[in-house]
């Protein structure tokens, strides 16, 4: 029995592995099975679930889920809770993760709070849009 347990502490190293070197991106379970099978890790979308589920409950990882149709994504968060602290912004062209520590984001939680009684979850909260990167290679301007 302890080459199963070993086979599922691989499986769940091979994971988090990979959320750690994705830790600027939401990466979806179908990314996360290509990268494994890609590396010679089979490993079925269950297994990679209860593994996920178990990371979430030790705060290694976040989930992130925009509606009902699409679908969930996870990323590796610092156990020292950094990443906790702030806004997200996920560009919708290439998918980068950006970390949005501003003062302003920070009056306007204040404000939502102290005015409208809703504290605001930031490990949560991620504002979509186009990236200054993408944006410029396409020619957009405001």
């Amino acid at each position: 029995m302890s080459s199963s347990n070993g086979y599922k502490t691989k499986q769940r190293r091979a994971i988090l592995d990979f959320l750690m070197e994705n830790k600027e991106s939401h990466v979806t379970v179908s990314r996360i099975s290509d990268h494994l099978r890609d590396e010679g890790t089979q490993v079925g979308v269950t297994t990679i679930y209860r593994h996920l589920d178990k990371l979430l409950e030790q705060g290694l990882v976040r989930k992130y889920t925009v509606d009902g149709s699409t679908s969930a994504c996870f990323q590796y968060c610092d156990p020292t809770g950094a990443c906790s602290e702030h806004f997200h912004l996920k560009c919708e062209r290439c998918g980068r993760l950006l970390h949005l520590r501003c003062e302003h984001v920070s009056q306007m939680c204040g404000h939502i709070y102290e005015e409208h009684g809703f504290k605001i979850n930031l490990c949560r909260t991620v504002l979509y849009g186009v990236c200054s990167e993408c944006a410029e290679k396409e020619g957009e301007t405001e």
